[in-house]
């Protein structure tokens, strides 16, 4: 049993917590290694490009003057965090943009689309930001599609959202300190890309199985 203490968790965490909470248990409690694979790396690479880029023709400014601002203005890789109990939030934000209307938390994936992993992930950064700054502009969760920079979804953050981000934190939070067990995915597809589907006793993945193109 592990003993309760503060905890630091990231915002991506709900990704992974939601993809599958035992593959998430494997990692994060039992510390199981995750390989860093040739896309994670490649996604770094690009992030990093992008925010080169993005300070190369940002002029600095206050928050109060960004949020204040009515035409549409951004800023990229911001850090935020909140105590909630015994858990620290943190997350980095990719895009935030505003305009006279309203704030876009943006989040930038390959291939994205709106699974509800995704969403809780871009949930708990709303939840960072509107703990950080109180405004009166609606708040937009965006998920953009990183190599097109097409928006494949938006939401705007309501009491219904920031609902639906508290249930899974307390659930992430009893599984992350041992109170309740893992729940393993039952989808096929799921486990045939987990890096541990050679080794979870809960696998349904067909280990024979090779990918191909029709």
């Amino acid at each position: 049993m592990v003993n309760i203490k503060q905890q630091t968790i990231g915002a991506s965490w709900f990704q992974s917590f939601h993809y599958c909470e035992y593959k998430f248990y494997l990692h994060k409690v039992l510390g199981h290694k995750v390989e860093i694979t040739k896309q994670i790396q490649e996604g770094t690479q690009i992030h990093a490009q992008k925010e080169e880029q993005f300070q190369k023709e940002a002029v600095p400014t206050t928050w109060q003057e960004f949020l204040a601002s009515e035409e549409k203005t951004i800023t990229k890789e911001v850090d935020f965090n909140k105590q909630i109990g015994d858990i620290l939030l943190i997350g980095r934000i990719d895009e935030i943009a505003v305009d006279k209307e309203k704030i876009q938390i943006i989040d930038d994936k390959p291939r994205a689309f709106p699974y509800e992993a995704t969403k809780l992930q871009l949930y708990a950064y709303c939840y960072l930001f509107n703990e950080t700054f109180k405004q009166p502009k609606k708040v937009i969760a965006t998920l953009r599609d990183r190599d097109t920079n097409n928006i494949v979804w938006e939401q705007p953050y309501s009491k219904a959202e920031e609902q639906q981000f508290f249930t899974t934190f307390y659930r992430l939070r009893s599984v992350l300190f041992e109170q309740e067990e893992p729940t393993p995915t039952d989808n096929p597809k799921k486990c045939n890309a987990c890096q541990f589907k050679e080794t979870c006793k809960f696998s349904v993945s067909n280990k024979d199985s090779i990918p191909t193109i029709k």
